[in-house]
């Protein structure tokens, strides 16, 4: 009975730590871009008809579904391995994504595509969702358990078994479905808080290099965007393989930088050096960022007092400032609106899961009542035999007492006539003359 927990724990140890690829199905070729999973609401469910109850509810399969003797209920997908409830879902979440997914467009003003990323709550969300499933994996299976104890004190062991295995079975793919959400949800939000932390700094690289004279600024910023253009490439190339990818990904833009920090000076280098530190650690040392902050800070006041000295730089400088503002509203809004897309999906997750169980302990309280009811009148019906046996056994005593005393009196009948005819026969005894 403990198979439906350790599906859960499974899932979230199997599961790459990394924040590349928002799904926990180890699909190649998802995108880092989230999406939103289309919910079929019931005015779009189809009709029920004879042909669709009996067709493999696996998308785009016309097979009919596999037949089954166990108890329970009826198979919902046909006799091939590979289609099952997981599978359904994942293939409805691809066409689905191939319909929603927008194209992403570079931005003019920053260079760097206009990628949608998720909250950084979306995490905190996840967790408490995962929670929640284990509570209520944990609840389910402590009634599987009790559902079992009491179909095997009724005597019908063998079935009260078939049909618990089948009930804990539809249960476990419920919740690993459950859990993949979750552990979706958790590396969404790690991979937007690599993106945050590539922002930030890139920023610090665009206010350092503002340091350098007009032509060199105009030169890094160039060499920024081929790189970044250089790095999606690589991405959308390398996505067949998640992890081969990003290990290309990075070393390609490590190349990219090392070319561009001869043309800057030791500033630039440390900059680099330091991102590409607080890239390798950022999943360890968190704490780190608040730092990353204060320093770009810093580093921000430093070019505002440089501009200041520098009133040929002072325009393109403010400019600057303004764009920095201005994309950061932008991503601020955008994550706004990413929370509360999140915040809606996890509530259907959870009204979801909470029907399902509904509808799991209604099937199980009609079962139990179903076999209480056979077992009472199988217990009725054996009563009734005993009770016609020991009136049989009670009527055929009767007789064989009967029998008996008419048989002692036969005996004792021809006994006294043997007696009587004995004394016939013999001669009398005859008296001697004197």
């Amino acid at each position: 009975m403990s198979s439906v927990d350790g599906t859960a724990t499974t899932l979230e140890q199997d599961t790459p730590p990394g924040p590349t690829g928002p799904e926990a199905t180890g699909d190649p070729t998802t995108p880092t871009t989230p999406t939103h999973t289309q919910t079929q609401t019931p005015a779009q469910a189809p009709a029920t008809s004879a042909e669709t109850a009996t067709r493999c509810a696996y998308p785009d399969c016309e097979r009919p579904t596999a037949t089954t003797d166990r108890p329970g209920r009826p198979p919902a997908y046909c006799d091939d391995p590979t289609h099952n409830r997981l599978a359904a879902y994942r293939r409805r979440r691809d066409l689905a994504r191939r319909d929603t997914t927008p194209a992403t467009s570079p931005d003019p003003t920053s260079g760097r595509p206009a990628t949608h990323r998720p909250h950084a709550t979306g995490r905190l969300r996840a967790d408490e969702l995962a929670g929640q499933i284990r509570t209520l994996t944990t609840d389910l299976t402590r009634s599987l358990d009790a559902f079992a104890r009491e179909m095997a004190s009724l005597g019908d062991v063998a079935r009260a078994e078939a049909q618990v295995e089948a009930a804990e079975a539809d249960a476990a793919e419920r919740v690993a479905e459950a859990v993949a959400r979750a552990v979706r949800a958790e590396q969404a939000a790690r991979a937007e808080h690599t993106s945050r932390t590539e922002a930030e700094a890139v920023a610090a690289e665009a206010v350092a290099a503002l340091d350098d004279a007009e032509q060199r600024l105009t030169t890094s910023q160039t060499a920024h965007a081929q790189a970044v253009a250089d790095a999606d490439a690589a991405r959308t190339q390398a996505a067949a393989d998640v992890a081969a990818a990003h290990a290309d990904a990075e070393t390609r833009i490590q190349d990219i930088r090392d070319r561009a920090a001869a043309d800057l000076d030791r500033t630039r280098a440390d900059a680099d050096a330091e991102t590409t530190r607080i890239r390798a650690t950022a999943d360890r040392e968190r704490a780190a960022l608040t730092a990353d902050r204060d320093r770009l800070a810093a580093a921000l006041q430093a070019a505002e007092q440089a501009a200041e000295r520098d009133a040929a730089a002072i325009a393109e400088l403010r400019a600057d400032r303004d764009r920095l503002r201005d994309d950061a509203r932008r991503e601020r809004d955008e994550l706004t609106r990413r929370a509360a897309a999140a915040q809606a999906e996890t509530a259907q997750v959870r009204a979801a899961a909470a029907d399902e169980l509904e509808r799991d302990r209604a099937a199980a309280t009609d079962l139990l009542e179903q076999v209480r009811g056979e077992a009472a009148a199988r217990l009725a019906a054996e009563q009734q035999t005993a009770a016609e046996r020991l009136a049989a056994l009670a009527d055929a005593r009767a007789e064989a007492r009967t029998r008996a005393e008419r048989a002692e009196r036969q005996a004792d009948e021809l006994a006294a006539e043997l007696r009587a005819a004995r004394a016939h026969l013999l001669p009398r005894p005859t008296t001697s003359p004197e």
